[in-house]
C-alpha cells in the first residue's frame, strides 16, 4: 500500500505541474483517508496545491490549518509556500509576505539554494513586491 500511495502522490504532483488540478484533488481526497504519517502529510499538501490551483484559495487556506505530522526536511517550506500563495491570491498581502518569508527561512535551513521550491518562494516574493 505504501508504494501505491507514493506513486499516486507523485502522479498528483505531476498533474499539478501540468495544471491538471482537479485530477490531483481527486487523487489526494481519494487516498488521504488510507495514508499515514508522512504520506498523509504529502497527500494533504497535494490537496492544498490542487485547491489553490483551481482558484479555491479559501478552501486551500482552511486545509492548510489542519494538523498533520511534521514533514521531512525535504518538504521544508512547502506548507508555508502553499499558505502564502493562497493568502496572496486572496489579497491578504501582509500575511502572504509573512508566510512566504517563513517558507524561505525553512527552505534555506534544509534545502540547497538551487532547489525549485527556493525559486518558487523568491518568485512569489518578487510578484508581491511588484504588486
Amino acid at each position: 500500500m505504501q508504494l501505491e500511495l507514493c506513486a499516486l502522490q507523485c502522479l498528483g504532483d505531476a498533474l499539478c505541474a501540468q495544471d491538471e488540478y482537479e485530477e490531483a484533488e481527486t487523487i489526494a481526497r481519494g487516498n488521504l483517508p488510507r495514508a499515514e504519517k508522512q504520506l498523509a502529510t504529502r497527500l494533504h499538501r497535494l490537496l492544498i496545491r490542487s485547491l489553490s490551483g483551481q482558484g479555491r484559495h479559501e478552501e486551500a487556506l482552511a486545509e492548510s490549518r489542519r494538523t498533520f505530522p511534521e514533514p521531512p526536511p525535504s518538504d521544508s517550506g512547502e506548507l508555508e509556500l502553499a499558505r502564502a500563495v493562497a493568502l496572496h491570491a486572496l489579497g491578504r498581502a501582509g500575511e502572504a509576505e509573512t508566510e512566504a518569508r517563513r517558507a524561505l527561512s525553512a527552505c534555506e535551513r534544509y534545502l540547497h539554494p538551487e532547489h525549485s521550491r527556493v525559486g518558487e518562494v523568491h518568485a512569489l516574493l518578487a510578484r508581491m513586491a511588484s504588486a
